[in-house]
């Protein structure tokens, strides 16, 4: 098996969206998944709802997985089929595995994609929509149903780490793919990352990003998970990014590189009150916009696995 020098990606995301994942309710009353910090409450879209519309999406736009189910009701968890591998299934390789073998027991592969909640930026205001299914009860010559949605339109935040020297790599199966494989699965997810959306209650979101910050490290972390913080300016009607606590991030320093030599940014322009500042934060060959941003990632990891 190959032995790359171990390397993280890391790309932490803002992107502005509506009501993204709801619990499991109460009677006709939809809340949304929320989460308190400092006393006030925040909708958040769990790390499986963003992992399930990545896959989704990987499917939709590169047919990946095109086979049979890998999945297995038999035993007590639903599971992988003890077949299954990373070589037939990139959701196994990405997402990790759990697989029960005759004679060997259960196997596990840790997900090496890894994905932080999307927690709202802005405190919620506990908004709630009233409605009922009026038309279809009229035609239907019925009582209408009410139902109540809990709502949150905000700017959200999420970073996705990946473990670069474990792509296409699985000692569980003696399984090592080609350098040009695993570079063109982790670029699928880059790709996926650029247009992520999500369909909810009848409505498709787009969690497509106004602003991302990120790159190929000698370390794998989140550098920037919990460091992304707005400002609203309520003359201007505009957001901004506070910039401070992003600098103080790339004049870290590990192992005699500073964070901000690897990192890239990359903002819809006009979106910003700030762009500005932002644009100070990395030389002008490290600011880009939303796609080239992605682009330039998946330069790096073609790079980092000679492909």
């Amino acid at each position: 098996m190959s032995n790359l020098a171990p390397k993280g990606l890391t790309v932490s995301i803002i992107f502005d969206a509506m009501s993204l994942n709801y619990g499991e309710g109460i009677g006709n009353i939809s809340e949304l998944k929320k989460l308190s910090r400092s006393g006030q409450l925040y909708s958040y879209e769990s790390r499986q709802a963003i992992r399930y519309d990545i896959y989704r999406m990987l499917k939709e736009i590169f047919n990946i997985d095109d086979k049979e189910d890998p999945l297995t009701a038999q035993n007590e968890v639903v599971q992988f089929k003890p077949d299954a591998n990373i070589k037939d299934y990139i959701e196994a390789d990405l997402f990790g595995y759990m697989k029960t073998e005759k004679d060997k027991g259960s196997l596990t592969r840790p997900a090496v994609v890894r994905i932080s909640p999307a927690v709202a930026l802005e405190p919620m205001n506990l908004d709630i929509e009233f409605g009922t299914n009026l038309n279809f009860a009229q035609r239907a010559g019925a009582n209408p149903n009410p139902f109540q949605f809990e709502h949150q339109s905000s700017l959200y935040t999420y970073t996705i780490t990946v473990e670069l020297d474990r792509v296409g790599k699985d000692e569980n199966d003696d399984i090592d793919l080609e350098p040009q494989e695993k570079a063109r699965r982790v670029n699928m997810l880059l790709d996926v990352l650029k247009v992520l959306n999500r369909n909810i209650k009848g409505r498709m979101e787009s969690l497509n990003p106004l602003f991302a910050i990120g790159g190929v490290y000698d370390v794998k972390n989140p550098f920037f998970l919990g460091r992304l913080k707005i400002n609203y300016n309520k003359e201007s009607r505009k957001y901004s990014v506070e910039p401070t606590i992003i600098s103080s991030v790339l004049n870290m320093s590990f192992n005699g590189k500073f964070i901000k030599d690897n990192t890239y940014i990359g903002l819809i322009e006009g979106y910003f009150d700030n762009e500005q500042e932002i644009k100070n934060l990395l030389p002008a060959n490290q600011i880009f916009n939303v796609n080239d941003f992605f682009e330039t990632l998946k330069q790096k990891v073609n790079e980092y696995y000679g492909a």
